[in-house]
């Protein structure tokens, strides 16, 4: 065996299991980008688009 040890990766929890802290950060920077998204196109708005004048 070699003197090498595995080295240790520091993990998040998060509310689907473990992830490295690399993961995490990826995730929650897609998150925040997806969420953007959705906002400029309206999926937050909670007033339903009819075709009536407001």
């Amino acid at each position: 065996m070699s003197g090498l040890k595995h080295p240790y990766t520091p993990m998040k929890q998060t509310s689907y299991g473990y992830v490295s802290k690399e993961e995490y950060r990826i995730d929650k920077q897609l998150d925040r980008d997806l969420k953007k998204r959705l906002r400029k196109e309206g999926a937050f708005n909670l007033h339903k688009k009819t075709g009536e004048p407001g």
